[in-house]
């Protein structure tokens, strides 16, 4: 049996060529390379050559996976949770505005910052949460049990959701399609899907290259842009209703990226260039490091 996770068709449009678009080392853990490649019909890109999920675990195995650990260290992290309490008033701002209803299923909670807040906000929430250490950090800090993802796709959670949300999720899980059938299973018929991807056509992931920090392999398996996702969710039987830029997103993603590339870099520089690609999106909002997307059931 093999180790690799293959892809022999693209999940987007189906089609079976594929060309080399750029090798990625793991630069969280192992330093093992990555290959990424590209569906040569719709430009989706993947990572090609994944540990299957079965073998996945250790990739995550650092305090620098921060969803999982909640490490302070050092000045990225620490920067990292000043910024999520500035996002988690600026998600419910946005979900406030786009969806109806308070029934919340939040898939990938981790230690379950953001479950906490919108049950603060007067939300009835269920996290969904693989990782054991984020379960673990999500009971005791704040009294909430998160359910396995076992339980969410056999169906053995409620299917009347109003709103169903991945945070930078869905480029981790390895089966698209049983969970945008379950996605579909569990929301109301007026029920908001909500996905936060990384945007591998951004302008700071164009800066970076190979370096930039949202690759993230082997852990990312997929690598979405607007034209992709958007296709991909109109096949599954959702419309994409708005787009956000995650506005810290690119800077964020320039500080570690710049961790990444050989060398000193000088943090404001890299700053700058977070700058060049925040300027960049409010230009055109498809060329954000990072977007949430709303969707509906057509």
């Amino acid at each position: 049996m093999s180790n690799t996770f293959h892809i022999t068709a693209c999940p987007v449009c189906n089609s079976s060529q594929f060309s080399t678009f750029t090798a990625v080392p793991d630069w969280l853990v192992s330093k093992e390379v990555y290959a990424i490649s590209q569906c040569t019909s719709c430009l989706f890109k993947f990572t090609s050559n994944a540990p299957t999920a079965e073998n996945i675990g250790p990739y995550y195995n650092s305090e620098e996976y921060v969803e999982h650990s909640d490490t302070k260290s050092g000045l990225i992290y620490g920067v990292y949770h000043y910024a999520r309490t500035l996002m988690l008033k600026f998600k419910l701002s946005k979900i406030k505005k786009i969806t109806n209803g308070k029934k919340l299923l939040d898939v990938g909670s981790g230690s379950g910052y953001f479950v906490n807040y919108m049950k603060q906000n007067g939300y009835d929430v269920t996290g969904v949460e693989i990782s054991d250490k984020a379960v673990a950090l999500c009971k005791t800090k704040f009294d909430i049990q998160a359910k396995s993802p076992e339980e969410f796709l056999a169906g053995k959670l409620d299917l009347d959701y109003d709103i169903i949300s991945l945070w930078h999720v869905f480029e981790h899980v390895y089966t698209l399609d049983e969970y945008f059938d379950m996605f579909s299973k569990s929301l109301k018929k007026d029920g908001t899907l909500i996905l936060a991807l990384p945007n591998s056509d951004s302008a700071d992931a164009k800066i970076y290259g190979k370096y930039w920090a949202a690759y993230d392999t082997p852990r990312h398996l997929w690598h979405f842009t607007p034209a992709t996702l958007s296709r991909y969710a109109e096949a599954k039987g959702f419309t994409v209703v708005k787009k956000y830029r995650l506005p810290l997103d690119p800077f964020f993603n320039a500080m570690v990226s710049a961790s990444y590339t050989p060398g000193f870099t000088f943090l404001p520089v890299s700053v700058l260039k977070g700058l060049y690609s925040y300027i960049v999106s409010l230009f055109n909002k498809d060329k954000s490091s990072s977007l949430i997307y709303f969707l509906k059931k057509k």
